[in-house]
Formats: C-alpha cells, structure tokens, sequence
C-alpha cells in the first residue's frame, strides 16, 4: 500500500508539473508566436479542435479559422491547408470541410484552402498536411492552433524534421470561454502520449527496426 501511495504521488507530482508548463507554455506562446511576428510563408496549416456534438464547428475552429483568415488577407500566406476529420461518413469532408465553410463567410477564396480530411491527431494533422504542401510545391509553413496547443504542435513538427514558424490563435486567452480548463488538462496529458511515441520511435531504431516500420508501429 505505501509503494501505491508513493506512486500516486509521485503521478500527480509529474501531472501539476506538466499542467503548470503547458499554462506558461502558453502565455509564451501567446507572445512569441503573436500575428504580428509572423514572416511570410507559402502555407499556412490549420490544425483541427474536435466540434460541437451537433457536428457543427466549436469556438476553438472557429477562432483558429479567424487567425489564418487574417494571414490570408493580408497577403503573408497563398493557401491554407485545413487538416481534420469527423470519422462520421456522412461528413466525408472532415472537420477541414467546416472550417472551409467558415473561412468562406471571413470572405476566403475556395482556391486558398486545401483540406485534409482524414487526419485524427496533431501528428497525424502534421504529417498529412506537409505531405499535401510538399506535393504542391510549398516549402515555407506556419502552424495555426491554440496557444496552448502550440508548443506541442510545433515540437511535433520538429521531430517530422520541419522548421517550422507558429501563429498562435487567440481566442481563449481573449476571450475567455468554459473548455478551457479541460483543454489544458488535455494537453498536458498529451505531452506525455507523444512524449512516449518518440521515446518509442527512437527506441525501435535502437534495436534495428528501419523508418518504414517505425512509422507503421509508432504513427
């Protein structure tokens, strides 16, 4: 019984430190990845934030959707790759096809979005986009999401081997808003599940396995 208990707290140590560095992460975030900061790039990818229960798009798209629309405007962006999926096949075109429909109420051309459909998580949002970028041609990227979400998103990249620059939406921190606090539990939790598949990737390299079968066993 004392080694449980040494265990769970020894949990719940690691998960207020995590908790605490995911709200400072963000504030820094907030900051260094500001609109204003942002220099031009060839495309911008949207990273989807999970939608209303009646498949609609939540705040969290919509504010993300809001942050790019403003990039695609002022002329430091040519397209936005909307990344995302509902797993719902009565809605085929993911959540990228909602923020598509929002971008075009921001007064949005259709020919400045790309979507991508299928992606499930920030790796996978990652991964899909850039390959679509690269098959058009892009080379220069920004990552749109969340303050809190940033960080992640952008370490991601890192490890997919892009340098990448961030462009931070505002929405929670200016607004305000009631899943903010469980978005943020959410994403320190996240930092460990991806924190564990690069420990796994570089792991299975170690004992011989090649990238493509890292890829299937890791991704």
């Amino acid at each position: 019984m004392r080694r449980l208990w040494r265990l769970v707290t020894l949990g719940a140590f690691f998960g207020a430190l995590t908790l605490a560095c995911v709200m400072v992460a963000e504030r820094w975030a907030a900051s260094r990845y500001a609109a204003d900061r942002l220099q031009r790039v060839d495309a911008l990818i949207v990273l989807g934030g999970g939608v209303n229960p009646d498949q609609t798009q939540n705040f969290i798209g919509r504010m993300r959707a809001r942050a790019a629309a403003g990039v695609l405007r002022d002329g430091r962006a040519d397209v936005a790759i909307l990344t995302g999926t509902l797993n719902d096949p009565a809605f085929p075109r993911g959540e990228a096809g909602l923020f598509a429909d929002h971008m075009l109420t921001l007064g949005i051309s259709g020919d400045a979005m790309i979507l991508e459909p299928n992606a499930r998580t920030t790796l996978e949002n990652l991964r899909f986009s850039f390959a679509l970028g690269d098959a058009a041609g892009f080379e220069r990227y920004a990552v749109v999401t969340d303050a809190f979400h940033l960080p992640r998103a952008l370490a991601l990249a890192a490890f997919l081997g892009r340098d990448v620059q961030g462009l931070a939406a505002r929405g929670f921190l200016e607004h305000g808003h009631f899943m903010r606090i469980g978005l943020i539990l959410r994403e320190a939790m996240a930092w460990w599940y991806n924190a564990g598949k690069v420990a796994a990737w570089h792991a299975l390299g170690l004992i011989g396995y090649d990238d493509a079968t890292r890829e299937e066993m890791v991704y």
